[in-house]
């Protein structure tokens, strides 16, 4: 027996008629239930579930749920109370017009449940559900990260540290602070930030993000370079100058992918012609991280700890993926992929 309540499929008459009446075919939501067959996702939680005591809630719902939260950049608390009465949002759940969601503290214990080894599977099994559609054909990753800010007051946090007595104290740390796992960063050598950094690698073909991982604002981003080349290896992979190192070179050689990272020290030869396109594509994936931080909560931490700050950033990217999996899959032959 599954441990779950059942998700509701079949819609009754009732329920059928006003969704077939109000809810415009070509929503995004509803692109999303015809394109994407969210059932894998019970699959992959089933793990975390004991099959004894009362069954829990659907973890396809509950998973929908967190993507309505950052899809459309609202609260957990917020998007409960949006469930309850948004039609097309009942209608994506796979709620009865008069259903009710579960409460948003249903969500916190999924998120706590499945923690990052179960959002990393449910997004893993999405960058494959892209390849086995060719929107990623691993022929260029781009990679690079960007800054996301704490979700601490850090003018409030830097007086109260100031009153601790602590001289092992991490220059780049907080002590006292509400994050213990935030650190400062630079972005430039006059622009500081304090909180995390999300490292990706993108599929130029499409822009699809393929790889995340989360680390604290001081860590060095080429550090990340070689967990975003994991999973099957690109042909190639390009990013800016901050990853140039022989280690790095020679570890993509190993692995057989081509290093398309800008150097340091440019020689009087401009390059292939297969580098220089290659770096031409490598600012595709500031767009990337434009869209997630404008729409989708990817400027600011919503939660406290860098396990639960890298499920944010897990979900951020499965949305962003999603997007595109509509984009390209039902868009007419022929026509270019429209903007996200």
């Amino acid at each position: 027996m599954k441990p779950f309540k059942n998700q509701r499929i079949q819609k009754s008459f009732f329920d059928s008629q006003i969704y077939d009446r109000l809810i415009p075919q070509d929503h995004l939501l509803v692109k999303l239930n015809e394109i994407i067959d969210f059932s894998f996702i019970e699959e992959e939680c089933s793990k975390y579930y004991s099959r004894l005591g009362r069954k829990g809630e659907s973890p396809v719902m509950l998973f929908k749920m967190l993507l309505l939260a950052f899809l459309y950049n609202r609260s957990e608390r917020d998007i409960e109370e949006e469930c309850n009465f948004h039609l097309i949002f009942k209608y994506f759940l796979g709620l009865e017009v008069d259903g009710t969601a579960p409460d948003h503290s249903t969500l916190s214990r999924f998120r706590d449940r499945i923690g990052v080894e179960g959002f990393s599977a449910i997004f893993n099994q999405i960058v494959k559900l892209a390849r086995q559609k060719g929107i990623v054909s691993d022929k260029l990753r781009i990679v690079d990260s960007t800054h996301m800010q704490a979700n601490v007051d850090v003018f409030k946090a830097v007086q109260q540290s100031k009153e601790l007595d602590d001289e092992d104290n991490d220059p780049t740390a907080l002590p006292g602070g509400p994050d213990p796992d935030a650190r400062f960063g630079a972005k430039s050598a006059q622009k500081k930030f304090f909180g995390y950094k999300h490292n990706l690698g993108v599929d130029a073909e499409h822009d699809f993000i393929t790889n995340s991982a989360t680390s604290g604002g001081n860590i060095h981003d080429q550090d990340y370079l070689l967990e975003m080349a994991q999973g099957p290896p690109p042909k190639a992979l390009t990013a800016d100058r901050i990853y140039d190192s022989e280690f790095n070179h020679k570890q993509l050689k190993k692995r057989g992918i081509k290093s398309h990272i800008v150097r340091k020290e440019r020689s009087r030869k401009p390059g292939s012609l297969e580098y220089q396109r290659a770096i031409a594509k490598r600012k595709r994936i500031e767009r990337v991280f434009a869209v997630i931080k404008k729409y989708h909560s990817g400027g600011r931490a919503r939660y406290w700890g860098k396990l639960k700050v890298t499920i944010q950033n897990l979900i951020i990217a499965a949305v962003y993926d999603l997007k595109v999996l509509v984009k390209v899959l039902s868009k007419p032959p022929g026509e270019l992929c429209p903007n996200l």
